[in-house]
């Protein structure tokens, strides 16, 4: 059996930060001592598991269900995980933190020596209450960033060292 993975990586952004690698640390380092940040956590790197091993068209405009083991009892949630966002090759992996606040991962797929990866980008939190939405300011910039790997792969894929 050939699974193929994908590399789920993150890149500096047009601003030299690594935005979604720092919130992924920073939710870590709170998970520690929040329950409600370990739960998210426990999820989100379901979610990003689950990318790395499908292919995209199997996520996409489907149902995907996500469980994991949290104080001993299931926790299931079941939604659509990746979404394209109308500009091509960008997608945003989604996350529900609550009914209010919705997390959004920017990325777009990169075929680099031979390797299938993941380029996370950009993250956004999308609200109800106040009405609070980026995705387009955000897929734009996740895009731009897009035609800059395109440009430079070595540069963004393997770093600067």
């Amino acid at each position: 059996m050939n699974i193929n993975k994908h590399n789920i990586i993150t890149i500096l952004d047009e601003n030299n930060q690594d935005v979604v690698g720092e919130f992924l640390s920073q939710l870590s380092q709170e998970s520690q001592s929040s329950e409600e940040a370990k739960l998210h956590l426990m999820f989100l790197q379901s979610a990003f598991n689950l990318l790395s091993v499908q292919p995209l068209e199997n996520l996409i405009n489907t149902m995907s269900e996500i469980t994991i083991t949290f104080n001993g009892f299931p926790r299931t949630k079941r939604y659509e995980l990746v979404k394209p966002l109308k500009v091509v090759p960008i997608y945003e992996l989604r996350y529900a933190m609550n009914r209010n606040e919705h997390l959004r991962f920017l990325f777009f797929p990169y075929l680099y020596k031979e390797a299938s990866n993941y380029v996370f980008v950009k993250y956004f939190k999308k609200t109800l209450v106040p009405n609070v939405d980026e995705t387009d300011i955000m897929r734009d910039l996740t895009n731009e960033m897009y035609k800059r790997v395109k440009l430079n792969p070595e540069y963004y894929l393997e770093g600067t060292d």
